[in-house]
C-alpha cells in the first residue's frame, strides 16, 4: 500500500507541472502546435513546455513567454513545415498571453517605475566633472573600472554597480581633477619654438648606419628642399643655431617614413607641457622627394630585383614634391601611449598649420606621415617609391603656446574658489588665501553643490561635507587642503554620481538631466537649468538646440561606439601576411571611423529617412578611403561629402569599412559573425549565444574551403541549422568585403594553389598571398526572397523601413532610459512609429518622439 501511494504521489506531483497545468486558455493551443517538439525528450531550443509555468511573476517564466509570444506573432512558431494554426485560435492564444504579459509587466512598473536607478558611466562622469570644474581639458574616464554593458549599452542600471572598488576609483579621480582644476592657476600662458634640428631623436638618424636599408629609415637634413650631405658628411654643424635666424627658418628634418620603430620616430620630445589644459601648436611643415639611389634594380613595383635599389632614397638629393602628404599629430605619453589630436595635409609648399588641443602635463607631440612606408625587419621595398623619386615629409619647428586662459584666475581655478585671492610656491602648489575660513568655506560648498547636484538643494544639504571640512581642519591641514577633501567627497556623493529620478512623472530637473545625459552624454548647461528652475521646458526646442550643439558630437560617438561595436575597431588588426596592404595602415583606420561618424551625424542633421542608413547616395571620404573604396575624390586627408557612384556596392553602414572590420577577425571574414551583426544591431532580431559545446569555425587560411562549404558542414547540426537560418544568409551578401572592407572576388589564401598576388604593403614586405576561391555572395531570406549581392539584398531591406525605424529607437529609448523595450512599452514604441511614418521615420523626428514619449518622461 505504501508503495502504491508513492508511486501515486509522483505520478500526481509530475503531472502537476506538465503541459496540462498550463490555464485552459492556451492549453490546446500549446498541445496541438507545440509540445511535440518542445517536451522533455526533444526540448528544441532548450525549451520544455511540460515544466514551463504561466507563473509570470517568475522573471524566468516571464523571459520564456515573451519570447514564445514574439516568436507565434512572427510566424517563426510554429515552424512552416508543421501545419500553421487556425487565425482565430492563433489570435486567441497570442490575446491571452499578450494580456498576462502586459498585466505583469504594469505591475512592476507601478511597483517601481520603468527603469532603474543608475549611476553615471564613466563616460558621462568624466563630461559631469569637466562641467562641474569649468575644465574641459579634464580626462579622467581610463582611471575609472570600465562600465558593465546590457542591451549593447553602458547606460542600463542593472548593470552599473557601485563597488567599494568603484568608490575608491571615484575618490582618486576627484583629488586628480580638482588638483589638475586647481594647478592651473600655477602657470601663466607662454610661448615655445622647438626646432626640429634641436630634437636629437630627429638629428641622430642624419647617421643612422644599421641594417641594409639605412637610407629609408634615416631622416635626411635639408635645407628647403636642397639636400645638405656637408652634415651628414659632418662637415657642417647640425644647426646655424641663433647666428643666422633667416637660414634656421628654412633648416628642416626630411623623412621618407612613417613613424613606426624605434629606429623610425620623429618626435619633438624637447616640448615641455607643464599642466593639463588648452594649448594652441603651430607646425612647419612641407613635402620633398629624395633621389632613388641608382636607375636599375627594381621593378614597376618597387622591388628588388638586382644589386642597385632605385627605392632607397639618396639623401644627397631632394627636390620638390608635386603632392600634398596626410598628416597626423598625436599626444604622447612617457609610458609609450599615444593620443589622436588631428590631421592636416602637409604642402609642397612650406606652410604653418594652427589648431588648438587638450594636452595633458608631461605629454610631447607625435608628428606621423601615415601614407609612407613602415619598415619591419624582412621588408624589401617602398609601395610610394618611383625611378623619378621618393615621398617625403620635412619638419621645421612646432611651437607651443599654452596653457591658454580665457581669463584670470583661470576657469577651473574660479570653479573652485571664485575669486579668493591665492599663492604660489616653488613647487606650483597653489595655497588659497582666506580671512574668514569658516564662511568662506560654507559659501564654497553650497555653492558648488548646487553646480554639482542637478536640482535644487537645500543649505542643509551641505552640512555633512562641511563636516569633512572641519575635521580636515581639526587634522591640521590648510584651508585648500581641507577644502579639497570636502569637494572630493561631495564629488562622489549620491547626489553627484546617481541620475535622481523618482517613480511616475519626471520632474522638470529629472527631465532636463536624462535629456542631456542622452543628447551631450554630460549634463545640463546653464539653459536647460535655468528652463527646468522656471518650469518652461520645451522638450522639442531643447531637443532641437542640444543636437545643433556641438557636444551632440559625445552622443553621436558614444552611441556608435556601443550599438555598432565601433570601440572595437583596433581589436582585430588585419593579418600581415594575408593582409598586407591594409596592416599598420593608421590612416585607413582613422578615416574609417570618421566615416561613420560624419554620416550617422549628417543622418540626424539632415533629418534622414531611416532607409538612408542602409541605402543612402552619399558618403564622407578622404583620399585614402576613396582609393579603398575604388571611389577616386583627390588629395587630402580631410573627409568630404562625396555622390556614391551609380551601381557602386558602397553607401550605408553595411558597406563601411568600419562596420565590416568590427564584423571580421582581421584574418577572415565571416558570414555567422556579420550576419548576427546584421540582424541585431540593425533588424533588431535577437540571436542567442551559441550553445555550449558547439565548436567554431576555425578558418582556412590555407584555401582548400571556402567559408560556405565550411558552414554547409556545420549547419548539417539540426538545431544549428535553424538558429544560423536567421542570419547566415544577410552574412554571405557581404563576403565581397574583405576583413576591412575591402572589394575582393576571390578569397585570400596562404596555400600553394590561386593566383600570386602582386604588390608590396605598407611594412614594406612583398605580397606572399594568392588569389583562390571564388567568393559567393547570394543568399536566401527566410522568407523565400533571393538576392546574388549586397546591392540586391540592401534593396530589400529598406523595402521594410518600419522594422529599420522600430530597432532604431529601441536602440535610443535604451540609451536614454537605462532600460530596454518592456513588453508593456510596446505600444508607446508603434505610437512614436505611427507618427513618423508619413515622413519616412526621418531620423530626428524618430529622436523627438522618443524624447516626447512616456517611455522618455517617466521613470
Amino acid at each position: 500500500m505504501y508503495k502504491f501511494l508513492s508511486i501515486v504521489s509522483l505520478l500526481y506531483c509530475s503531472f502537476s507541472f506538465t503541459v496540462f497545468s498550463l490555464p485552459k486558455e492556451i492549453k490546446p493551443f500549446i498541445e496541438k502546435h507545440c509540445v511535440d517538439c518542445h517536451d522533455a525528450e526533444m526540448k528544441e531550443g532548450e525549451l520544455d513546455l511540460e515544466v514551463l509555468s504561466f507563473d509570470l511573476k517568475s522573471e524566468k517564466n516571464f523571459e520564456h513567454w515573451f519570447d514564445i509570444y514574439d516568436r507565434v506573432l512572427s510566424g517563426e512558431m510554429p515552424p512552416k513545415k508543421k501545419k500553421r494554426p487556425a487565425k482565430e485560435d492563433m489570435e486567441h492564444f497570442l490575446a491571452f498571453v499578450k494580456k498576462g504579459l502586459m498585466e505583469e509587466d504594469l505591475k512592476d512598473v507601478q511597483k517601481s517605475g520603468r527603469s532603474e536607478i543608475r549611476r553615471l558611466n564613466r563616460f558621462e562622469y568624466e563630461n559631469s566633472v569637466r562641467q562641474l570644474l569649468d575644465a574641459p581639458w579634464l580626462r579622467v574616464r581610463e582611471h575609472l573600472p570600465e562600465d558593465g554593458t546590457a542591451h549593447l549599452f553602458n547606460k542600463v542600471g542593472g548593470n552599473l554597480d557601485v563597488s567599494h572598488v568603484q568608490i575608491e576609483a571615484y575618490l582618486s579621480v576627484a583629488e586628480r581633477a580638482i588638483d589638475k582644476a586647481l594647478s592651473a592657476a600655477a602657470y601663466s600662458t607662454k610661448v615655445k619654438k622647438y626646432y626640429a634640428r634641436d630634437e636629437k631623436g630627429m638629428t641622430r638618424n642624419f647617421w643612422y648606419r644599421f641594417g641594409q636599408h639605412s637610407a629609408t629609415r634615416a631622416t635626411i637634413p635639408l635645407l628647403g628642399t636642397k639636400a645638405q650631405p656637408e652634415v651628414i658628411r659632418k662637415e657642417a654643424p647640425i644647426s646655424v643655431g641663433k647666428k643666422n635666424p633667416q637660414l634656421r627658418e628654412q633648416e628642416a628634418v626630411g623623412v621618407v617614413c612613417g613613424t613606426y620603430t624605434a629606429t623610425t620616430k620623429y618626435d619633438f620630445k624637447n616640448v615641455k607641457i607643464p599642466t593639463d589644459g588648452k594649448y594652441r601648436l603651430r607646425i612647419k611643415s612641407y613635402t620633398f622627394m629624395a633621389g632613388p639611389n641608382g636607375r636599375s634594380g627594381g621593378d614597376d613595383h618597387g622591388l628588388v630585383t638586382g644589386r642597385q635599389e632605385w627605392w632607397r632614397p639618396d639623401r644627397n638629393v631632394a627636390f620638390p614634391s608635386n603632392r600634398t602628404e596626410p598628416i597626423t599629430i598625436y599626444a604622447l605619453k612617457s609610458s609609450g601611449d599615444s593620443r589622436w589630436a588631428f590631421t592636416y595635409d602637409a604642402k609642397p609648399k612650406a606652410e604653418v598649420f594652427e589648431k588648438e588641443i587638450f594636452l595633458e602635463q608631461g605629454e610631447v607631440i607625435r608628428p606621423d606621415a601615415g601614407r609612407l612606408v613602415r619598415t619591419r625587419p624582412g621588408w624589401g621595398g617602398n609601395a610610394n617609391a618611383t625611378k623619378e623619386g621618393i615621398p617625403g615629409y620635412a619638419l621645421n619647428w612646432l611651437e607651443v603656446k599654452g596653457p591658454i586662459h580665457e581669463q584670470w584666475p583661470p576657469k577651473s581655478y574660479k570653479a573652485l574658489f571664485g575669486k579668493m585671492p591665492f599663492k604660489v610656491d616653488k613647487d606650483k602648489n597653489v595655497e588659497v588665501i582666506s580671512e574668514y575660513p569658516e564662511k568662506d568655506a560654507e559659501r564654497l560648498l553650497l555653492s558648488f553643490m548646487r553646480r554639482a547636484y542637478r536640482r535644487p538643494v537645500q543649505g542643509v544639504e551641505v552640512k555633512p561635507y562641511l563636516g569633512i571640512y572641519h575635521k580636515a581642519r581639526e587634522a591640521g591641514e590648510s584651508f585648500t587642503s581641507s577644502m579639497k577633501s570636502a569637494y572630493m567627497s561631495l564629488m562622489c556623493s549620491p547626489g553627484f554620481i546617481y541620475l535622481e529620478e523618482k517613480e511616475g512623472d519626471l520632474d522638470s530637473y529629472a527631465l532636463a538631466s536624462r535629456l542631456s545625459y542622452f543628447l551631450w552624454n554630460g549634463p545640463p548647461d546653464t539653459e536647460l537649468r535655468d528652463k527646468a528652475a522656471s518650469n518652461k521646458l520645451n522638450l522639442n526646442e531643447q531637443t532641437e538646440r542640444l543636437l545643433k550643439d556641438s557636444r551632440s558630437e559625445r552622443f553621436v560617438n558614444s552611441f556608435l561606439d556601443y550599438w555598432l561595436n565601433l570601440r572595437e575597431l583596433q581589436s582585430n588588426p588585419p593579418d600581415a601576411s594575408l593582409y598586407p596592404d591594409y596592416y599598420l595602415d593608421d590612416q585607413l583606420t582613422e578615416a574609417s571611423l570618421l566615416e561613420t561618424r560624419m554620416f550617422f551625424t549628417s543622418l540626424i542633421k539632415e533629418n534622414r529617412p531611416v532607409k538612408d542608413m542602409i541605402s543612402p547616395d552619399y558618403t564622407f571620404l578622404n583620399e585614402r578611403l576613396g582609393n579603398h573604396y575604388g571611389i577616386p575624390v583627390g588629395e587630402g586627408v580631410q573627409l568630404k561629402r562625396v555622390k556614391i557612384p551609380q551601381g557602386s556596392p558602397r553607401g550605408g553602414l553595411l558597406s563601411q569599412a568600419s562596420v565590416l572590420r568590427v564584423t571580421a577577425n582581421g584574418t577572415t571574414t565571416s558570414p555567422v559573425i556579420r550576419g548576427a551583426w546584421i540582424a541585431e544591431r540593425i533588424l533588431g532580431i535577437h540571436i542567442p549565444a551559441p550553445p555550449s559545446g558547439v565548436e567554431a569555425i576555425e578558418p582556412d587560411t590555407r584555401g582548400a574551403t571556402t567559408i560556405r562549404e565550411q558552414l554547409k558542414k556545420h549547419n548539417s547540426d539540426k538545431s544549428c541549422r535553424s538558429c544560423h537560418a536567421k542570419f547566415d544568409p544577410v552574412g554571405f551578401s557581404l563576403e565581397n568585403f574583405d576583413v576591412a572592407g575591402g572589394w575582393q572576388t576571390k578569397y585570400r589564401s596562404l596555400g600553394k594553389e590561386g593566383k600570386k598576388a602582386k604588390g608590396i604593403g605598407k611594412n614594406g614586405h612583398t605580397f606572399k598571398f594568392r588569389y583562390n576561391q571564388e567568393v559567393d555572395a547570394a543568399g536566401e531570406l527566410k522568407d523565400g526572397r533571393k538576392f546574388s549581392n549586397i546591392v540586391e539584398l540592401k534593396k530589400m531591406l529598406v523595402e521594410n523601413e518600419r522594422q529599420l525605424a522600430r530597432n532604431l529607437v529601441s536602440r535610443f529609448i535604451v540609451y536614454s532610459t537605462g532600460e530596454a523595450v518592456r513588453f508593456s512599452d510596446r505600444e508607446a514604441v508603434e505610437n512614436i512609429l505611427n507618427k513618423t511614418a508619413a515622413n519616412k521615420y526621418r531620423i530626428k523626428d524618430l529622436i523627438q518622439e522618443v524624447v516626447n514619449s512616456k517611455i522618455f518622461t517617466r521613470k
